[in-house]
């Protein structure tokens, strides 16, 4: 609060004005560089050949084929671990696994309502369009 800013480990900042809750400057440094190390494990993962599909809050939703599976799990706990000794001047965090496995799909309870809005509105918009063969 007395020099006006505080930044991440690389740089990205955050002005501070005179109306600054002070819990928020106080928890920046944790997400601010817990997004830093999600941004560098996702670019690591995809250079080593790793689909990464989104990151999800503090983790990395991948997509492999069953045979590689295993192997880009470990390839992207690595990632993530490498980019946290980045980010940490050496210090490495752990990371745990969730693997869901077709015909299943990654689903998030908090998320579930909406899912169900999305999927419902897509069906009636399906049931209302001919397809594209009968319509020429």
């Amino acid at each position: 609060m007395l020099l006006g800013v505080i930044h991440t480990v690389f740089g990205w900042p955050i002005r501070v004005g005179g109306q600054i809750n002070p819990r928020s400057l106080r928890n920046f440094p944790m997400q601010a560089n817990g997004a830093e190390m999600l941004r560098i494990a996702c670019c690591l993962a995809t250079e080593r050949g790793i689909e990464v599909c989104a990151p999800v809050h503090d983790a990395v939703l991948i997509c492999a084929p069953f045979d590689r599976l295993d192997a880009d799990i470990a390839g992207t706990r690595a990632a993530m671990a490498e980019a946290s000794r980045f980010v940490l001047a050496g210090f490495e965090l752990d990371t745990d696994v969730k693997v869901v496995r077709w015909p299943d799909r990654y689903a998030d309870p908090r998320g579930l309502e909406m899912w169900n809005r999305v999927c419902s509105l897509v069906a009636k918009v399906e049931e209302t369009q001919q397809p594209l063969s009968q319509s020429a």
